[in-house]
């Protein structure tokens, strides 16, 4: 598997520039785990950005990828080690159990995962309207919970359910638990949302098995 270098220098450099902006470089006056939890709770928002809008609108906006589910794939593992490699050292700065930690990782690359599959599906595509189509999907979807949230709102109605957060406001949301662990609603939820990206990408293998099926089968001759 080749890595994707280009991919690799943007990703660190969004890490980087996320912390800068979220964190800061200089430490707090009084550094405590309280005065460190609100910037780690916008610095996951931007992992979520980065993940399920800023990526997926890269690579939508180059050419067609002659082989887009590898592509998608190799591009997500790649994008899933790195932050990684980030996300887990953060409880040394916060009182985040290791199962609340576990529930944000889980719950914050499922949802990328869903939007991997969008993306896997329409990358090799040489129609600009399927493109816009699908920009547009993932941005309704990272950004269904302040829509569900101010649509309720303004209608009167209950609040939306929980999965309809999205990822972005969703990871907030899991954040802002602190150091309590989740309940058994946000594990069932992140659990639906698994599901939902497992069956999305089991449609998107389905979709290319029989796309290759119809290709390799002989039309038959007129008579």
């Amino acid at each position: 598997m080749i890595l994707p270098r280009g991919l690799v220098f943007i990703v660190t450099l969004w890490i980087f520039t996320a912390w800068w902006i979220c964190i800061g470089i200089r430490p707090p006056i009084q550094p405590t785990i309280a005065s460190y939890l609100p910037g780690i709770r916008l610095f996951f928002a931007a992992i979520a950005i980065g993940l399920c809008v800023a990526w997926p609108m890269l690579r939508l906006s180059e050419r067609p990828a002659p082989a887009p589910i590898r592509q998608v794939l190799i591009d997500f593992i790649t994008i899933v080690a790195l932050l990684h490699m980030v996300i887990w050292p953060l409880r040394l700065a916060t009182n985040l159990p290791p199962q609340r930690m576990g529930l944000i990782d889980l719950f914050l690359f499922s949802w990328g995962a869903i939007i991997a599959a969008i993306l896997a599906k329409s990358l090799g595509s040489r129609s600009s309207l399927e493109r816009i189509f699908c920009m547009i999907a993932i941005g309704m979807i990272s950004l269904m919970g302040p829509i569900a949230h101010f649509v309720c709102a303004r209608m009167d109605w209950p609040s939306p359910p929980i999965w309809l957060d999205g990822p972005i406001m969703g990871v907030l949301r899991e954040t802002l638990g602190g150091g309590s662990n989740p309940d058994a609603i946000a594990w069932r939820t992140t659990t639906g949302i698994t599901l939902a990206a497992s069956t999305a990408w089991m449609a998107v293998f389905l979709l290319h098995l029989s796309a290759g099926r119809m290709l390799k089968t002989p039309s038959p001759n007129p008579s």
